[in-house]
């Protein structure tokens, strides 16, 4: 492992004009005050310092002894009377001089091997005993600098930290240090860098151009490792960013490859590239997650209602609250997108709250205008399952002497599909204090058929995926069961998405129960929903 540099150089030429110089003017002044009497001939001490400062020992002596000579049988002891220094005199100047070249050349090149090893420190991970962090972002900023193209691949161990706490931490040092030993015979170990405990960067200065080294390490470790009788899997996800030149930093780059592997499931070993696409993903979840956690005190997020339609009787039978996000003149974000990322933040629980408390406040004041509609709100299992949020909640419907039933829950197939005991109870429990429950999304889940009938519910809605294709035969036949199948149970079915005059006399001739779309109405404001009420109440009358 190459050692580490001193930090700042001086050129070589710019050391021997000083030496010469300071050891020039001392010989002028030691001349102009009438020789080496006088105490300005202990000025020469000052280059023979900086030469074993510059060069250790050989440096401090070399001049010593140089100085020594030109201050001994060259120089006068007193000029103006021409009186010469005795032999015994300067002999014993340049064993003086040289002893302290000496000793203070060791000394500094004993500083300097101390300060070498503070940098050598400050480079290495104690952990792994190859290059830290530190280094590798000076190694990148050289080869910027120079105009190099590299490869810069990332190798992270997912699950390394779990197989230190939950098996032996001594098996996970082991296998950073086996995968080192593995990278280590590939690339050299100056290529090899660490960053924390779970993560080896390296720099492929090889120009091979392949990965084959990389591919026979995820080879190995992604299948099995036995140590001391014990087996299991290690899961390595590697991030590839190939420079190709241009304006970026060191960390710049760095952050590119390390972007790269977080495609893919979090435990899921492979090789993934460096995209940008990728990049301007993660960096709008930033600012959106950022902004999100504000959007509620700057008065953003605001509501919009959707009628749903009874076929049977063709009134309005209620409408679903959705929510919406005026980012003003930053760029819009679907509430699929934002939902998602606040319960990936921990904001869902706010969000909620914000749905549940505005669409309450909106029936009250729908029902004093003579709008008696019962309203359904979606639900997250986060919020089923958080006793304090159902509380309050309880405690906001109450206050507000709101009929239960006309409020129906909203909860997608995949949150009741994982069989969770305790939301099946809550539901249970929901139902019987007089709360509708619907099943959204209905048919995109991985087990609707097999888990359905154990889920308390009341409307099963058809997801919009079969609406746009329930002209074909297939579909129209499986829409056609998952409805007799609701009727058979006694409950309900609302097709979402309905655009079509076709899609609806479809729907019609299943005898599906209820419909919501943009063949009746878009989601509305509150005030657009009111006028689209009373028209097409006036229009049915």
């Amino acid at each position: 492992m190459e050692e580490p540099e001193r930090e700042q150089k001086i050129p070589e030429k710019l050391k021997i004009m000083l030496i010469g110089g300071s050891a020039a003017l001392v010989f002028y002044i030691v001349f102009a005050t009438n020789g080496t009497q006088n105490v300005y001939l202990h000025l020469i001490y000052i280059p023979i310092i900086l030469s074993a400062y510059f060069w250790g020992i050989k440096g401090g002596l070399g001049f010593a002894l140089l100085a020594g000579i030109l201050a001994g049988p060259f120089m006068p002891l007193n000029i103006s009377e021409g009186i010469r220094q005795s032999t015994a005199n300067w002999v014993s100047r340049l064993i003086i001089l040289s002893t302290v070249g000496v000793i203070t050349g060791a000394l500094f090149q004993k500083i300097e091997k101390l300060n070498n090893e503070v940098r050598r420190r400050d480079l290495i991970s104690p952990l792994t005993g190859i290059y830290n962090i530190n280094k590798l972002l000076g190694d990148l900023k050289k080869k910027i600098d120079k105009g190099d193209k590299f490869k810069i691949i990332s190798i992270k161990l997912t699950n390394l930290e779990g197989v230190g706490k939950y098996v032996e931490h001594k098996f996970a040092e082991t296998i950073i240090k086996e995968l080192i030993t593995e990278l280590e015979r590939g690339y050299g170990r100056d290529a090899l860098y660490s960053f924390g405990d779970d993560e080896i960067i390296l720099i492929d200065r090889t120009g091979r151009g392949n990965l084959k080294t990389i591919e026979n390490v995820l080879e190995k470790y992604s299948t099995a490792v036995q140590i001391e009788n014990i087996t299991f899997r290690v899961s390595l996800k590697v991030g590839v960013y190939e420079y190709e030149g241009g304006s970026e930093t060191p960390v710049q780059v760095f952050n590119k490859a390390r972007i790269a592997y977080e495609q893919g499931e979090e435990f899921e070993s492979g090789i993934y590239y460096y995209l940008s696409e990728l990049e301007d993903r993660k960096r709008e979840f930033f600012e959106i997650s950022g902004s999100l956690l504000e959007s509620i005190s700057r008065d953003e997020l605001y509501l919009v209602y959707q009628p749903k339609i009874d076929l049977s009787d063709n009134t309005i039978s209620d409408v679903e609250a959705l929510i919406r996000w005026d980012r003003g003149d930053r760029k819009p974000v679907a509430p699929d997108v934002f939902v998602k990322i606040a319960e990936d933040i921990g904001f869902i629980n706010e969000l909620s709250k914000f749905v549940l408390r505005n669409a309450t406040d909106q029936m009250v004041k729908w029902k004093k205008m003579g709008i008696e509609i019962g309203c359904s709100i979606n639900i997250t299992a986060r919020e089923l399952l958080d006793d304090d949020f159902n509380e309050w909640a309880k405690r906001e419907i109450a206050g507000k002497k709101i009929d239960r039933s006309t409020i129906e829950i909203e909860i997608t197939e995949r949150v009741v599909s994982s069989g969770n005991k305790k939301i099946l109870d809550i539901l249970h429990a929901m139902r019987g204090n007089g709360y509708k429950v619907s099943i959204d999304d209905f048919g995109t889940g991985y087990n609707s058929l097999m888990t359905i009938g154990e889920i308390p519910f009341d409307f099963l809605k058809i997801d919009k995926y079969f609406i746009d294709r329930i002209t074909r035969r297939e579909i129209r036949e499986l829409v056609k069961n998952i409805i007799s199948y609701a009727h058979g149970l006694n409950k309900g079915i609302v097709a979402e998405g309905v655009e079509t005059e076709e899609e609806l006399h479809v729907l019609r001739e299943l005898e599906c129960d209820r419909v919501q779309g943009y063949y009746y109405s878009k989601p509305l404001l509150p005030e657009e929903f009111e006028t689209f009420y009373f028209q097409f109440c006036g229009a049915k009358g």
